[in-house]
C-alpha cells in the first residue's frame, strides 16, 4: 500500500499551483462573482496548458491519465479559489459521456475543443418535477424518418448560458418502465445545426453561490435534430449517465475538498497572525482545538476522495460492483463535512469572516450547492442503503472491511 503520489501526479499539482499563482487574483474573483461573470480568459489559459481533460485520451488533446489525476487538478483549482476553480472544473461537465460512448466523429468534433479551452459543455438531466430522480423523464424524444424531435424542459443546467453543446437525457420509449427507454442526444447551441423547432435558454439569476457559473432552464419546442446526434445506444441513456456520474461524483467531491482546504489554510494563517491579549489566537484552546478538529476532518475527506478516484481508475475485480457505494460516500460525506470545516473557518475569523474580503464566506456559499447537484446528499444515502441491503455480509466482512 503506497500513499505517496507519483512523479506525474506531483508535477500536475505543481503545474496547477503555478497556474493559480499567475492567474488567480483576489480582486478579479470578487469582481467576477459580483457581476455573475464566467472567468473566460482563465478557462482558456487552463485549456491551453492542458489542465482541462487530463483524463481524456491523448489523441483527443487529453493527457491519457485517470480520475485521480483529474481530481488533483480540481482540488488545487478550488483550493486556490472556490468560484474560479469550480467554474474551470465544471467547464467540461458531461463531455466524458462522449469520450466513453460517442462515435469517432463525435469525439473528433467535440473533445479536443473542450480539452483545449475552446468549447464549453453542459449536461441537461434535471427536470422541474423530478429533481434528483433521473428514473423519470418528461422530456421526450420522438423518431421521424429524417431525425429526432425533442420536447420538454430541463432546469439547473450548469454552463447553460454559454455552453456550446448540451448532452440531453430524454424519454424515447414511453412504454418503458421507470429508468428505462431513455436516450442521450447532443444538442448544439448553433441553430444552423438544427433541422427545425427551437431551443429557449433562460438564465436563472441571483444564486446564493457559484456565481461565476451559469445555471439555466432549457426549453425544447419541437426541436428537430439529425440522427447522427444520438449519443451511445438508444434506450440505454440512463445507464450511461449513471456510469458517468460515478466518475463525476468524485470530481464534485474534489471541488468540496479543495474548497475546505483553502478555507482551512486561511483560518490557520489568521489564527497564527491575529493577536488578542498579546498572544496569537491559536494559543487559545477554543481556537486551537477547532483548528485541530478541522485538520483531522480534512484528512478523512482527502483520503476517501483519493480512494474513490483510485477505485474508478483500477476497478479491482472483486469489488468493482461496489464502486457506486464508494462514490456515493464521497458525494455525501465530503461536501457535508466540508461545509462544517468552512463554517468553523468563518468562526476562527470572527466578525471579519462574515465579510467578502476574507473570502471564507464565499467558500461557504460556493460549497452549499455541492451538497445538492449531481444527486443530493440524501440521494447518496439512499444509494448507500440500497447497495448495503443487497451485499452479502461475508463479502462485506472479507472484502470491504
Amino acid at each position: 500500500m503506497d500513499f505517496e503520489l507519483n512523479k506525474t501526479q506531483k508535477d500536475i499539482q505543481k503545474a496547477v499551483r503555478d497556474f493559480i499563482k499567475g492567474e488567480f487574483d483576489k480582486d478579479l474573483a470578487l469582481e467576477l462573482a459580483k457581476n455573475h461573470e464566467f472567468p473566460k480568459k482563465i478557462w482558456q489559459k487552463a485549456g491551453e496548458i492542458g489542465l482541462i481533460g487530463v483524463h481524456f485520451p491523448e489523441e483527443y488533446s487529453g493527457q491519457g491519465l485517470g480520475s485521480l489525476e483529474d481530481i488533483l487538478v480540481i482540488e488545487e483549482l478550488c483550493r486556490g479559489d472556490s468560484s474560479i476553480g469550480s467554474a474551470v472544473a465544471l467547464s467540461s461537465f458531461a463531455s466524458e459521456l462522449i469520450v466513453h460512448y460517442g462515435s469517432d466523429e463525435m469525439k473528433e468534433k467535440f473533445i479536443p475543443e473542450v480539452a483545449e479551452g475552446r468549447m464549453l459543455s453542459a449536461g441537461a438531466f434535471t427536470e422541474p418535477d423530478h429533481g434528483s430522480d433521473l428514473t423519470r423523464m418528461d422530456t421526450t424524444l420522438r423518431e421521424q424518418d429524417d431525425g429526432f424531435v425533442l420536447n420538454g424542459t430541463k432546469v439547473f443546467t450548469t454552463n447553460g448560458g454559454y455552453a456550446d453543446f448540451f448532452i440531453v437525457l430524454a424519454q424515447e420509449n414511453p412504454e418503458a418502465g421507470p429508468g428505462k427507454g431513455m436516450t442521450t442526444i447532443i444538442i448544439e447551441r448553433d441553430p444552423s445545426s438544427w433541422l427545425g423547432g427551437k431551443m429557449e435558454i433562460n438564465e436563472i439569476p441571483d444564486k446564493m453561490g457559484l456565481r461565476m457559473t451559469s445555471s439555466s432552464e432549457l426549453v425544447f419546442q419541437d426541436l428537430k435534430i439529425s440522427k447522427e446526434n444520438i449519443l451511445g445506444k438508444r434506450e440505454r441513456g440512463l445507464l450511461n449517465v449513471l456510469d458517468f456520474l460515478d466518475e463525476s461524483r468524485i470530481e464534485i467531491g474534489a471541488q468540496a475538498l479543495g474548497n475546505c482546504e483553502g478555507a482551512f489554510l486561511k483560518a490557520l494563517n489568521h489564527a497564527r497572525e491575529r493577536e488578542q491579549f498579546k498572544r496569537p489566537i491559536i494559543d487559545f484552546q477554543a481556537i486551537g482545538h477547532k483548528l485541530a478538529r478541522m485538520w483531522s476532518q480534512l484528512q478523512t475527506l482527502k483520503w476517501i476522495t483519493y480512494y474513490g478516484a483510485w477505485l474508478c481508475d483500477n476497478r479491482p475485480q472483486k469489488i468493482s460492483m461496489t464502486i457506486p457505494l464508494f462514490t456515493s460516500i464521497v458525494k455525501h460525506h465530503v461536501p457535508e463535512t466540508a461545509k462544517s470545516i468552512i463554517d468553523d473557518a468563518i468562526t476562527v475569523f470572527g466578525g471579519y469572516g462574515y465579510f467578502l474580503d476574507q473570502e471564507v464566506e464565499r467558500r461557504y456559499r460556493d460549497n452549499r450547492i455541492i451538497e445538492m447537484y449531481e444527486g443530493t446528499v440524501e440521494v447518496q444515502l439512499n444509494n448507500i442503503v440500497r447497495i448495503l441491503k443487497k451485499l452479502n455480509l461475508d463479502f462485506i466482512d472479507s472484502e470491504l472491511l
